[in-house]
């Protein structure tokens, strides 16, 4: 009985700030497979079946996440102060948004409007107050650090300020479906300041993160799925580029042409964004190959950065393909979209490989 009680305890002490980026990595398959429905079989069952998966992993993580913050403070508050798990922390608040997305795009085959709105209202202003918050205390924490080591620097420092930007994927859409209501200003609103403080602070970050590569050592192989994190920024700013088109006009009362004109230019805008992204995707994965083959990348929860922002480069695919119904975003979309399924079953089995032998809960290093 004691052994049980203190492997418990373990598993809630030693569970660290980055499960929920296995929740991100899993829902962000039901946008994808969304935005590609028309070119794939079955898409309504496998939309389903990943949003139920993706919902239930985040009841399940919650559980042991805030049991930790309640009963094990001091091991919260060393991740906290930690210059690499400390950028973990809001993937629990992006994972609201990340679901609330899921559900919009699968929701409406077995939810009416009248339940669904509101829920995804209410998971959009949990996950933007918690993303907020985290991006403030934690820059607030760096800040305060003296003599940081640029060894210690890494591509997940972009997830505590950069995840500002997913706000308005799902924001703009609420504020269309409220529109001409307080509420529907408030959602705009907000997602327009969040567009500004993901847009600005990510050129800060992105900066700072490739100076240390470029003059420094890259990080140990644990952290070369970090790597992949420079991926999402502009796959979702390519996404907010082309979504803005329609809130935009309702908010500004754009007449036709002007509404043309804001089509043309995001449309510009969105293929740009994503041509930066597709870079960073092939920079990531020869970077990652060209580093496994100097030292084996170890399993860690950090393998879940493989997945989200990958997701993130396949939606944004799917977006401007459907913006401007180049065969090219399809056949890459399509392409991608089974190649991150692929990664995501190896990191899947991989996490449950390490659930069930118990070396996933042993304290990190």
């Amino acid at each position: 009985m004691t052994d049980n009680y203190s492997t418990k305890t373990g598993i809630i002490r030693n569970f660290t700030p980055g499960w929920f980026a296995s929740v991100m990595g899993t829902a962000v398959f039901v946008v994808e497979v969304f935005v590609f429905r028309g070119s794939l079989p079955f898409a309504n069952f496998v939309q389903l079946f990943f949003l139920g998966l993706a919902a239930i992993m985040f009841m399940l993580i919650f559980i042991p996440w805030i049991l930790r913050w309640i009963f094990h403070f001091d091991a919260v508050s060393q991740d906290l102060q930690h210059p690499v798990s400390a950028s973990f922390f809001p993937t629990m608040p992006i994972s609201l948004i990340i679901l609330g997305i899921a559900f919009e795009k699968a929701g409406p085959l077995f939810l009416s409007e009248a339940i669904l709105f509101p829920m995804l209202q209410a998971l959009w202003i949990l996950g933007t107050l918690g993303i907020g918050g985290f991006a403030l205390a934690l820059l607030n924490i760096y800040f305060r650090r003296q003599n940081l080591d640029w060894k210690v620097g890494n591509l997940g420092w972009l997830i505590p300020p950069v995840s500002a930007l997913i706000v308005p994927v799902l924001g703009n859409s609420l504020a269309v479906e409220y529109a001409g209501t307080l509420l529907g200003t408030i959602n705009f609103i907000t997602s327009l300041i969040f567009l500004g403080i993901g847009g600005i602070l990510f050129l800060f970050v992105m900066t700072t993160v490739f100076s240390r590569y470029m003059f420094h050592e890259l990080p140990p192989s644990r952290l070369a799925p970090t790597m992949w994190i420079g991926i999402a920024p502009t796959a979702i700013m390519a996404i907010i580029a082309i979504k803005m088109i329609q809130p935009l006009s309702i908010f500004f009362t754009a007449p036709e042409a002007a509404t043309q004109t804001i089509a043309i230019l995001a449309k510009a805008v969105g293929i740009g964004l994503w041509g930066f992204a597709f870079f960073w995707l092939l920079l990531a994965i020869t970077a990652t190959l060209s580093q496994h083959r100097k030292s084996p990348l170890p399993f860690a929860m950090s393998w879940w950065a493989f997945t989200f922002p990958f997701g993130a480069f396949v939606v944004s695919t799917g977006v401007v393909f459907q913006a401007t119904q180049a065969a090219f975003f399809q056949w890459v979309g399509l392409a991608s979209l089974a190649a991150f399924l692929i990664v995501w079953g190896m990191v899947a089995a991989r996490t449950v490989q390490g659930i069930v032998s118990g070396e996933i809960f042993k304290p990190a290093h």
